[in-house]
């Protein structure tokens, strides 16, 4: 007579079929997902804006893990591209500093005077020597030829030449006649690195002489203070910067002069246009 009790393996089948299919083979998705989380790592820096944050792998392990099929295939592991790009830190070359233990002769008129306070706080605020030389009312002619200038040279032994003239001149009628008072004041600096940095033009002003100092001046390099630093706030004449706009037109000017600086030049301040 045949026996009507049945084998174990046979049980352990029927009661796997009645709890919903066979166990799944291999690991849950959460434990796969947490194996292949890359570790967090520092952001990068990216000048002040929301630092890139990661997701940490603690929120990933948090997933409820679904059934797996028996007969299901193993889920791909994630893709090398599918990694979202590393976004670069957009931050600006930093600029060599000036090279202190040097002299900067400042000359010109009142707008060398409303620049050169504060400029040179910020020479030597960098280990630079500031050397400011200026007349209120003064003009390219009286330089050209001022006694003082050879003066200046000889005490201070500049290693670089800043002129601010022009403002009082604007009104020439042929700035051509300049030209070769321009040339003969260049030439007094003795072949040393010089910046004719031009006033920036107020309301009104007519910008022709300037031009002609532009095309004048080498080897001298020109500044456009009016590109430079644009829509200054001016005093109540309406002409001179205010004394918060000639803190800004200081610190670009110094931003403006290690721009051009030849690093490891022959001589600290060469220049580049």
């Amino acid at each position: 007579m045949l026996s009507m009790k049945p084998s174990l393996p046979l049980v352990a089948s029927l009661f796997a079929l009645s709890c919903g299919g066979a166990a799944a083979s291999g690991p849950s998705v959460a434990a796969a997902l947490h194996e292949t989380t890359p570790e967090s790592s520092a952001p990068a820096a990216n000048d002040g804006a929301t630092p890139i944050t990661q997701t940490p792998a603690r929120a990933v392990a948090d997933v409820p893990a679904p059934l797996e099929s028996a007969s299901a295939p193993p889920d791909p592991p994630p893709s090398a591209t599918s990694a979202p790009p590393t976004v670069p830190p957009n931050s600006a070359p930093e600029l060599a500093p000036l090279p202190s233990g040097t002299t900067i002769l400042h000359i010109g008129d009142s707008f060398a005077g409303a620049l050169g306070i504060d400029l040179d706080q910020e020479l030597k605020a960098r280990g630079v020597r500031g050397v400011l030389k200026y007349e209120t009312a003064t003009y390219i002619p009286t330089w050209a030829s001022k006694k003082d200038l050879d003066q200046y040279l000889t005490s201070f032994h500049p290693d670089l030449v800043l002129i601010t003239l022009g403002a009082n001149e604007l009104t020439v009628p042929d700035p051509s006649v300049r030209i070769p008072t321009i040339h003969r004041l260049v030439a007094r600096l003795g072949g040393r690195p010089c910046v004719w940095v031009a006033p920036p033009l107020w309301k009104g002003a007519r910008p022709d002489l300037l031009d002609t100092i532009r095309q004048s001046a080498a080897p001298c390099l020109y500044l456009d203070s009016g590109a430079l630093v644009p829509d200054l706030p001016r005093m109540h004449d309406g002409i001179h910067p205010s004394m918060a706009a000639r803190k800004e037109w200081a610190k670009a000017v110094v931003g403006w002069l290690q721009a051009h600086r030849v690093e490891n030049g022959a001589r600290p301040w060469e220049l580049h246009e």
